[in-house]
């Protein structure tokens, strides 16, 4: 039987040779059934290919056994190339919701962020500087359950940006991706049970016009006066 070491160059460049053919559900497989030994063709095809391959590709590292990505996420993050900010936000969105689609219980996707908790990590460090507001509010759901003090001060920046748009809006109304962002804050903030976070809670009851904002703030801001 060949050796392990034989096999994988061979399918890498087999998967080459047909790269241009192959349909995006193909590739979320393939990315699916693989473990880290890959994760340097994953890398080149993500950089190389069309933004629905790249997706397809996060789409099913999400969701592969082999929980250690972080080659993967690193080589997003750190993308140079002009115009990869936009495109490395969208994929790393894409990873995040696969992972925590595949890995519903807390237990489970809590073992997720421990094999990849140094890209996690700097993942959440950055979190005010992404510019997609749905990137971040993935990153939220990781960080009401991730340990440590770094999870939580991603969480309360967030919190703050969204007090600061809403103190600089003229009439207590912000953009509906704004919001959503506010409500995946309120939502991480409840899930944390951590009562720093009921100042932040309360002055998004208090300075938004939208009404489901201000319940949930409102609700939110509750449950944490309790803690």
């Amino acid at each position: 039987m060949p050796r392990r070491s034989t096999i994988v160059p061979a399918l890498a460049l087999a998967l080459i040779l047909c790269a241009g053919a192959l349909p995006a559900q193909d590739w979320e497989s393939f990315a699916a059934r693989s473990d880290r030994s890959m994760d340097g063709f994953i890398v080149q095809s993500i950089a190389e290919g069309d933004l629905e391959t790249g997706i397809a590709l996060c789409k099913g590292l999400g969701r592969r056994k082999d929980l250690d990505v972080q080659a993967v996420i690193d080589s997003l993050v750190t993308r140079r190339a002009p115009g990869s900010e936009v495109r490395s936000e969208v994929m790393l969105r894409w990873l995040v919701v696969s992972a925590r689609e595949a890995h519903p219980e807390t237990d489970a996707l809590r073992a997720w962020i421990t094999a990849n908790s140094g890209s996690v990590d700097m993942l959440l460090e950055r979190i005010s500087l992404w510019k997609s507001a749905q990137l971040k509010g993935a990153l939220l759901a990781l960080a009401a359950i991730a340990p440590g003090d770094r999870a939580a001060r991603a969480t309360m920046d967030v919190g703050w940006d969204v007090v600061r748009g809403l103190e600089d809006s003229a009439d207590g109304l912000i953009p509906s991706q704004d919001i959503a962002l506010a409500l995946d804050f309120l939502a991480a903030a409840r899930e944390s049970a951590r009562a720093e976070f009921f100042p932040v809670c309360a002055d998004i009851a208090r300075l938004s016009r939208e009404k489901v904002l201000v319940d949930a703030a409102r609700s939110a801001a509750i449950d944490l006066s309790a803690r």
